[in-house]
């Protein structure tokens, strides 16, 4: 999966090239300098325009003007210990979240956006043949260290992670994620989505990662490229 996503970033570099010496040759979604559109197509051009979000807050602000979560931007937020800027409060879409919000950097709200759009609905639809009701969560912003690695700065610190912690089904039922290696559908969706979130997230850690995440997947914005 990392050669496959090194290949991607590769070409993507190369269309870069070509955008600056032939961009009205490239469709708006293939054309790297310009930002990620929420109703666009996936193509392969999607996750190199992803990881440039973290490097452009214009492109970060223009994606994330075509997502259909209600956000509330903050100049200033976090704490005296952990101060933030640029973050924003997010709502549910489509699926609403319980709680009702969580605080994120741009860059997180445009992958939990696409994250709600291109995974987690679609992949609750395939395997139960139902809709996505809500997503529970336990936070986004924690002004913490990594918890086994004291004295170093944990992305919940900056906002650029989320803590999803079960999946409320349509017809009510709920899949929490401490329910990974339970039997029927339950065990393979939750793989399911956790697979399919790396397609979004720079790092996606699960109950296979170690015991402080077993009853949550750990979705996160920043990182080179972790999914386990």
């Amino acid at each position: 999966m990392r050669i496959m996503r090194l290949v991607i970033l590769l070409f993507g570099a190369a269309l870069l090239v070509l955008a600056v010496f032939h961009r009205r040759w490239l469709p708006p979604a293939y054309d790297p300098t310009q930002p990620l559109d929420f109703g666009a197509a996936w193509t392969v051009m999607t996750p190199f325009k992803l990881r440039l979000l973290s490097s452009s807050p214009e492109l970060c602000h223009a994606a994330l003007l075509t997502s259909p979560l209600p956000v509330q931007e903050h100049a200033h937020s976090g704490t005296e210990a952990c101060p933030l800027q640029d973050v924003f409060t997010v709502g549910g879409g489509d699926v609403p979240l319980l709680p009702a919000s969580f605080l994120a950097s741009c860059n997180l709200a445009v992958q939990r956006s696409l994250f709600e759009a291109r995974v987690a609905r679609p992949v609750t639809q395939a395997v139960f043949h139902t809709g996505l009701g809500r997503i529970r969560h336990v936070g986004s912003f924690a002004c913490r260290d990594v918890r086994d690695r004291p004295g170093s700065e944990s992305s919940h610190a900056t906002a650029d992670a989320i803590d999803v912690s079960a999946f409320i089904l349509a017809d009510g039922r709920e899949i929490p994620v401490s329910a990974w290696n339970a039997g029927g559908a339950v065990g393979p969706y939750l793989h399911q989505v956790r697979d399919q979130a790396y397609r979004v997230f720079s790092t996606v850690l699960s109950p296979d990662y170690n015991s402080l995440h077993a009853s949550h997947f750990h979705l996160q914005a920043t990182g080179f490229g972790l999914c386990r």
